[in-house]
């Protein structure tokens, strides 16, 4: 068959132009799916990068926990207070090992660092295996303890220091600390790590709330008697926001920088917060720090809160955040507790928190204490110099409590707080106090 001329004239520039157009569709699918596989290639390097992150942190926050552990466990004079230290210990170095697997570093470096983990390890399991046999703890013991926490420490601290300036992934030559007989030689970094779960305001501050709110007490009152309570606490003109329900039902009112709701039943003061005045931050000196407390302990009173003792003090953003907790007679009774903010700038209130308070707060069966003080600090390790001392109920789950003698004193330079079960004689609790450059804390 023959083909015309013009057929030909005709078909060819149309194939090409069909094969150039198929070849620009495929490439502009070519290049779609290109940019597509390197955002998702982006996306997966990002979520990687993040996880990274995540995991430095976390094997920062369980080294520190693991560090406070060693801690405790030289602060415990009981033998189940010991075990339990050493339960911890066992685990959160666990924890650590874990967690070096999954941070990028060299064979080498993880091996190293998850080995000095497993050392402390082994030995805290071995020592708890022989408590539970009825051995004790011996000055060998004693001895390692020592070593260990030197070395936990300076690790706790290089790895928050180079978690807060993206060290990771961390290498042989940026730690000395495996060999417990090596001294920390980074006293140009800073020092001050990241601790874990602190829980400021005192030991008990967070204590879970109970099913039913035991210190709300009166009647229901209206939304125009909240407003007018609330405008006499915020000293300004309120808007009503309505209503919260819930287990605590609450009025709820706001102006320009102040917040605050007052309950249905009873009308106490539930939440407050206004914004402070100033920005100061930093412990003040002594005439301030106790101008504040007079400043709340007054406001206290003003709202019907009595026997309110302070324990614990923050100080940032301007505010002196105090913590009071209520006494009978000389108990202090920690569920029931109340958080006062300060405005440092003016001396005058600008917050309230008393939701553990309005929760707690109760007429209570007061045990008398089976043991004597004396006999209390026998249970108390020879290592912790008790500087303070008196009666206090903790909590221990939800909805039980503890009469307990609080000691306060010091294991070498740091701070514990020591509660021993006034009946049965027993360590309750132990945490360490942190101290920094905004107050002080517990652990």
């Amino acid at each position: 068959m023959k083909i015309s001329r013009n057929v030909i004239t005709y078909t060819i520039p149309a194939l090409l132009a069909a094969g150039l157009l198929v070849t620009a569709v495929w490439g502009k699918a070519q290049k779609a799916r290109a940019d597509e596989m390197s955002a998702l290639s982006e996306e997966y390097a990002g979520r990687y990068v993040n996880a990274c992150a995540r995991c430095s942190r976390e094997l920062t926050d369980s080294v520190n926990a693991m560090s406070i552990s060693l801690e405790k466990l030289k602060v415990t004079g009981s033998t189940a207070g010991q075990v339990l230290a050493l339960e911890d210990i066992v685990r959160e170095s666990a924890e650590a090992g874990k967690l070096i697997s999954r941070i990028p570093q060299s064979q080498v470096d993880s091996m190293e660092l998850a080995a000095f983990l497993t050392r402390i390890g082994d030995w805290a399991r071995s020592v708890s295996r022989r408590l539970l046999m009825g051995g004790t703890v011996g000055e060998k013991d004693k001895d390692q303890l020592d070593s260990l926490i030197s070395a936990a420490r300076a690790l706790a601290d290089k790895l928050s220091y180079m978690a807060e300036n993206g060290g990771f992934p961390v290498g042989t030559e940026e730690f000395d600390y495996y060999d417990t007989e090596k001294e920390d030689t980074t006293a140009d970094e800073p020092s001050e790590p990241e601790y874990p779960t602190l829980i400021y305001d005192g030991p008990f501050s967070e204590s879970v709330e109970k099913a039913e709110p035991l210190g709300v007490t009166g009647d229901e009152g209206s939304e125009d008697e909240a407003k007018k309570k609330a405008e006499d606490v915020a000293g300004t003109a309120l808007t009503a926001d309505g209503r919260t329900e819930g287990r605590l039902p609450t009025y709820d009112f706001s102006a320009d920088g102040v917040n605050i709701s007052i309950t249905v039943k009873g009308l106490h003061v539930l939440y407050f917060m206004k914004t402070p005045s100033s920005d100061l931050s930093g412990v003040p000196e002594k005439d301030e720090y106790e101008s504040c407390i007079a400043a709340a302990e007054e406001f206290l009173k003003k709202l019907g809160y009595d026997s309110m003792a302070p324990s614990y003090a923050q100080f940032e953003g301007g505010t002196a955040l105090i913590s009071f907790v209520w006494k009978h007679g000389e108990t202090l009774v920690y569920n029931d507790l109340i958080k006062v903010w300060i405005d440092r700038g003016t001396g005058e209130p600008v917050g309230l928190d008393a939701r553990n308070y309005l929760f707690s707060h109760r007429e209570r069966e007061w045990q008398t204490p089976a043991v004597t003080e004396e006999e209390a600090r026998e249970a108390v390790s020879v290592n912790f110099v008790i500087e303070s001392s008196g009666l206090a109920l903790i909590p221990v789950t939800p909805m039980s409590e503890a009469l307990c003698y609080e000691f306060r004193g010091k294991c070498g330079e740091t701070e514990f707080v020591v509660y021993v079960n006034a009946l049965t004689g027993r360590e309750e609790q132990i945490f360490k106090i942190i101290s920094d450059e905004n107050g002080k804390s517990a652990v």
